[in-house]
C-alpha cells in the first residue's frame, strides 16, 4: 500500500519570493528537514475560584504561537554559490522592510491542493547554524506568529448587483438591488474553524446598510454614495477602516454603529445576511471578500 504524500511546505518572504521547502531534489539548494508547532492552537485560560471548591471560567482566548522549522542549505560544492544562497536566505527570513516589521507567510498545501498560511516573523535561529560545513549548513528557525489563526490562501468573493445585470464574479448570491430601496437576504456558510471578517467594496449610488441577522449585528453609512463613488469598509480586527477608494478620504466617522463589534464577522456555520441600499441605480453593486480562518493548517 502506497503511503499518502505529505503536505507541501513553502515560505513567502516579505518581498513575495517563494521558498519551496519540500523540494526533495534540492534543486534550489534548500529543504525543510523538520517542523513543529502546527498541530493546534495555543490558548490562554483563566478562572476564578468559587466558595464551593469549583471555579468559574472567565477567559478562553486563542494566542499567537511559534513554529520551529529545520532548514538545510547546500550548494553541491560550489562555495561562491553557497555564499550567495546564504545571503538570500538571511534577507528572506529577516522580517523588516523600510524599518518596519513585515511578516513572511508560512504556507502548508494539503493533499487536496488547498493551501493555508500563517503570518510569521523569524525571531531566532537565523544567526546560528546548528551544523556547518564550507558548502552546507542546517538552521533551526523559530517563527513567531502575530495571529493565532491560519488563513486560506485564496479568499472567498461574492458580488451583489441589480437584478438582470451580468457578473464576472462567482458565486452570485440572490441579492437584487432595486431602484429605490434594496432589501435582499441571503445565506453565507462559513465552514472554517473560526469567525471570518468581511471586506466590503461598495459602489454607488445608494445608501448601504449591512445586517447579519444570525448575530444580530448591523452597521450603515451616514451619507448617500454618489454614482460611481467606491467605498471600502474593512472589518478585520486591527485593520478596521472605511476609505473612499478614489480620493483616499478617511470615512471612518461616517459609519453608523453602536460599537466596533457591529462591523460584524461571519460566525462559524450559517449566516443569514440582509443588505439594503436605498436609492440604488444600475451602477450600484457590493463586493464581499472574506477569508476562512482555521485552528490548524
Amino acid at each position: 500500500m502506497t503511503s499518502p504524500a505529505p503536505p507541501q511546505i513553502s515560505y513567502i518572504d516579505p518581498d513575495g519570493g517563494v521558498w519551496y521547502l519540500s523540494d526533495m531534489s534540492l534543486s534550489n539548494g534548500y529543504i525543510c528537514t523538520d517542523i513543529a508547532g502546527i498541530d493546534g492552537l495555543p490558548v490562554s485560560f483563566s478562572s476564578s475560584p468559587l466558595l464551593n471548591g469549583g471555579s468559574l471560567p472567565q477567559i478562553y482566548v486563542p494566542q499567537p504561537g511559534s513554529v520551529v522549522i529545520g532548514l538545510y542549505l547546500e550548494s553541491q560544492g560550489d562555495v561562491n554559490a553557497y555564499m550567495k544562497l546564504l545571503d538570500k536566505f538571511a534577507y528572506a527570513f529577516f522580517n523588516q522592510r523600510d524599518g518596519k516589521p513585515v511578516p513572511g507567510q508560512l504556507v502548508i498545501q494539503r493533499q487536496d491542493g488547498t493551501s493555508r498560511f500563517l503570518n510569521v516573523y523569524t525571531v531566532s535561529g537565523a544567526d546560528t547554524a546548528t551544523d556547518w560545513m564550507p558548502t552546507w549548513a542546517t538552521y533551526t528557525l523559530t517563527l513567531q506568529s502575530d495571529d493565532p489563526f491560519w488563513y486560506d490562501l485564496t479568499p472567498q468573493q461574492s458580488q451583489y448587483i441589480l437584478a438582470g445585470q451580468a457578473s464576472g464574479i462567482l458565486p452570485l448570491l440572490p441579492i437584487n438591488l432595486g431602484s429605490s430601496t434594496v432589501i435582499g437576504s441571503s445565506t453565507l456558510v462559513n465552514d472554517g474553524g473560526a469567525e471570518a471578517y468581511p471586506i466590503w467594496l461598495i459602489t454607488g449610488p445608494g445608501l448601504p446598510n449591512f445586517a447579519n441577522l444570525t448575530t444580530g449585528r448591523q452597521f450603515s453609512l451616514q451619507s448617500v454614495l454618489a454614482s460611481g463613488q467606491v467605498i471600502q469598509v474593512d472589518t478585520r480586527p486591527g485593520l478596521q477602516s472605511a476609505v473612499d477608494i478614489n480620493s483616499g478620504t478617511n470615512l471612518w466617522s461616517g459609519i453608523v454603529k453602536a460599537s466596533p463589534r457591529d462591523l460584524w464577522s461571519l460566525a462559524v456555520g450559517v449566516n443569514k445576511i440582509n443588505l439594503a441600499m436605498g436609492g440604488a441605480g444600475p451602477a450600484s453593486n457590493i463586493l464581499l471578500t472574506w477569508t476562512r480562518r482555521w485552528l490548524r493548517p
